[in-house]
Order: C-alpha cells, then structure tokens, then sequence
C-alpha cells in the first residue's frame, strides 16, 4: 500500500514582526549578518530584557499576571509589558511580554518556571524567570535582532553596543551611530548546525558543505515535493542561503555511528529523518532508532556519542519553502534543512506563517 507523503513541518528562524509574503527571506539575511555564539547570545537575551525592564516599563511593581506561565506556586507568573512598541527590546507575537520572551529565548518551552525577585544589579527587586520542572537551557539560545522599521528588510539594521553599555541601538556594529528613532525587534535568530567536515548531495555528487559554500554551489538534491517513503523521489533544487558564523564558538555535537558502518555529526537540534517518515532532533536520537538513507534503506544507530567542538558550524537552505522538499541528503541520510529548527515552532511557526499544520503530524 502506497504510504502517505513524508510528514513533515517547515521552520526558519523564529520571527517575531508583522509578516509579508516578502518578509521571511529578509529576517532570515538579518539573522545571518547579525550572527551570535551561545555566550554571546546570553549576553544579548540578559541585555534586552535589562533595557526593556528599566526604560520602558513602570517599574518593579508594576507586575501584570502572566496568561502564559505559571511560577512555582501554580499562579500565573508575574509579568511585565513594555509600554513603548517603537522602542521596545521584545517582540510584538506576545504583546512585549519581557519576562515571556526572556525565558522562552533562553530556556526550552515550558508552561511553568521559577519566578524569583532579584535581590541585586539594574534589574534589582524585578520579578524574573528561571528553569523549573521541565524547562532547562536551550544549548543554542535564540537571541533579538533590530531594525529601524517594523517591517524586516524595510530599513536599516540596528545593533547594540558591543560592549553592551547602554540600552541604545546602533546603525553600526562598532557603537558610534546611535539610531536616530524608532527601533523594533524584527527576528529571534538561532546559528547554524553542520561540523565543516560534512558532505551534502549535490547534482554531481557529494561535496563538502564548506566547498559547496566556497564555490556558491546552486545544485542542492533534496526530495521532490511528491516523494513517500516508498518512492524518494529526488530533485535538483537551487540553494537560497548558506549560513555560518562569524565567530569561532563551542559547539554541542552529536556523532551517530550506523550499523551500515556510515556516520554524521550534527548539532544537538539538527533534525533528521526516521524510518517512520518524521523529524527527531539529533539529541533525541538513541541506539536502535532507525535513520532512512537517501535510497529508502533502513539504517539503525548502533552509537550516539556527545562531544563538543569549537569552531564554526555550517547550514545551507533551498529555495523552496515546500517542506518535503527542505530533506535533504547529508553524508548519505535524509536530513532537514536550515529551515527546522527549535522544539516550539511548531507552535511559533502557525501562529507567524500561517502554515496550519496539523498538530498530529509534529515529530514527537
């Protein structure tokens, strides 16, 4: 019997700005020229929740009840607004929520945190949010990036200080124009996932993903829109972007060996395909889960091994935003593109792009 085409959801960068049809590969080009580390997004997260608590909210009274977490006592958790939209350090989805998109940046999504009052710092008596129960921190956090209008790619970008000594914003990543009026966060950016050492399957073959970068190759195999898991059925697609960091940084890195003697090494949140046709996170894979090469073959892992690597990591995106045709072919196995990413988009991602996937076809 002729199984069902590959189920599987589309994702990009988390945005946050209100959306045109021309919108998404503009937040994602911002996300690639405002590139961060893991430090140094913590640094920027910590940042902007900083400026929008002290310049524009009331105060650290001024707590409203959060409608989307809970603290530890199972209320809502306190919460506070931002007052000025065109100045504000928060997105715009959850109405300038501050402490909201604090913990939903830093830590993965959870319906409860610790809510504790601070007892020192700029910041000092304001309620904030911390990991409690399920909630730990994202290995690659998601951090804000700014623009001068509420549109991304309508204005200039915008940066903090690299010292991050004020709460102004930047036309220059060196700090010395200072943006003459509004601001507005435009996208929550994630940085990239491949080791340099990866190969990905292109028309003639398979080439390294940092020659393939090098010499701009635009001949990426990934499927077809109509393949299943009984017919995986190929195309050559032309290539949208190809991300990397500016900065070397510490990586987490997931090794999997396979029974069939073959290899791939990924970020913690790189998805790859299953024998059952979904995306699994690298990090939630196990020995004995099966991988599906790119000729349909079942391959099961027989080592997950963690390790951590300092240096750049790599991501390439095609054209097509059709979700079956974002698998592509990475040292032989079925994996997604640039553009899955996150344990929320499921969520994120219906309610910014309007894709309605259906909730029963989300990898578990």
């Amino acid at each position: 019997m002729k199984k069902s085409p590959l189920q599987l959801i589309c994702n990009i960068a988390l945005v946050v700005a209100p959306l045109t049809a021309a919108a998404e590969p503009a937040q994602e080009w911002r996300c690639t020229t405002d590139s961060l580390d893991p430090t140094a997004a913590l640094q920027r997260i910590e940042w902007a929740r900083k400026c929008g608590l002290i310049t524009n909210t009331g105060g650290p009274t001024s707590t409203v009840a959060s409608n989307k977490s809970w603290d530890q006592t199972f209320t809502w958790a306190k919460e506070y607004i931002e007052g000025n939209t065109n100045r504000a350090f928060t997105g715009n989805l959850n109405s300038y929520n501050v402490n909201y998109y604090y913990a939903w940046a830093r830590y993965e999504v959870s319906p409860a945190y610790m809510v504790t009052q601070e007892t020192s710092g700029p910041t000092i008596n304001y309620w904030k949010w911390g990991p409690w129960g399920t909630s730990t921190q994202r290995p690659r956090p998601l951090y804000p990036s700014f623009e001068d209008t509420p549109v991304a790619g309508g204005g200039t970008q915008m940066f903090p200080h690299p010292t991050l000594a004020d709460c102004r914003l930047y036309s220059d990543r060196n700090g010395t124009t200072p943006a003459p009026g509004s601001t507005y966060v435009i996208a929550y950016c994630e940085s990239s996932c491949y080791t340099p050492d990866q190969n990905l399957r292109f028309a003639t073959g398979d080439v390294n993903i940092v020659d393939a970068m090098k010499t701009k190759r635009d001949d990426l195999v990934t499927l077809a829109p109509d393949a299943t898991l009984d017919q995986l059925a190929t195309q050559t697609s032309q290539v949208f972007s190809y991300t990397t960091e500016i900065r070397d940084a510490e990586h987490v890195i997931y090794k999997l060996t396979t029974a069939s003697g073959g290899s791939l090494s990924v970020t913690n949140e790189h998805p790859l395909v299953i024998s059952s046709g979904q995306l699994v996170q690298a990090q939630k894979l196990h020995p004995g889960d099966e991988l599906l090469k790119a000729d349909g073959t079942i391959d099961p892992i027989t080592q997950v091994e963690k390790t951590t690597y300092v240096g750049k990591v790599y991501n390439i995106k095609p054209m097509s935003r059709e979700p079956v045709a974002n698998i592509l072919i990475a040292q032989g196995y079925l994996v997604g593109s640039a553009r899955f990413q996150n344990d929320d988009v499921d969520y994120m991602n219906r309610v910014l792009l309007f894709r309605g996937v259906p909730a029963d076809v989300m990898p578990q």
